[in-house]
């Protein structure tokens, strides 16, 4: 086989993978956390964020906010999200709080909300997270901030405000499109070249 045949294919085979891969990252934003969203709080009650509200105060370790379940991702996993989440902090005294990152209950990452001099502002989380492939449950994707450590009385707390997005990360498998393509041009490709063999 030549040189210059041997490229061409090369050539061709690396044109149809790519045009296998055009898909494979993706992103979509995600209401979280906003009006609806599910929180509870040892001293505050459970309940769910009401419309332009916000969640209890939280400064109990086991405190959360959990999402819907979103099933609208169209992916076999999701890899990684970013945050626009905004949180009133009335913390002082030297507390902060740690808050646990989930998606389908498997932890990914952490924030930790300083002390803010009991400032009673609204503040905004805009970071991303990348991770390993986590696969839908129950048809989807799930979020959920839970509090790691417990505030001393006196020390302040926080809440989640509704109206906050979070984009979700997706590796989506390869269009069949892109796939019948590469397939095509393979068989091609051998069929030229058993015929310019013989």
């Amino acid at each position: 086989m030549s040189q210059l045949l041997l490229r061409r294919l090369l050539l061709l085979a690396g044109i149809c993978i790519a045009s296998t891969c055009v898909a494979l990252g993706d992103t979509i934003m995600e209401n979280f956390p906003t009006a609806g969203d599910a929180y509870t709080s040892a001293t505050n009650g459970n309940g769910t964020i009401p419309s332009g509200g916000l969640t209890g105060f939280q400064w109990t370790a086991g405190d959360s906010v959990t999402s819907a379940i979103f099933t609208d991702v169209p992916s076999a996993s999701v890899i990684g999200l970013t945050e626009n989440w905004t949180y009133e902090d009335v913390l002082g005294s030297g507390n902060s709080e740690t808050w646990d990152i989930l998606v389908n209950g498997v932890t990914v990452g952490s924030e930790t909300l300083p002390d803010c001099d009991y400032c009673s502002s609204d503040l905004t989380l805009t970071n991303t997270i990348s991770f390993g492939s986590i696969a839908p449950v129950a048809g989807g994707y799930q979020i959920e901030l839970l509090l790691t450590n417990t505030i001393p009385g006196g020390g302040g707390s926080v809440a989640w405000l509704d109206g906050g997005t979070t984009t979700l990360d997706y590796s989506s498998v390869p269009e069949p499109s892109g796939l019948a393509a590469f397939g095509l041009a393979l068989v091609s490709g051998l069929g030229w070249l058993r015929r310019r063999r013989a």
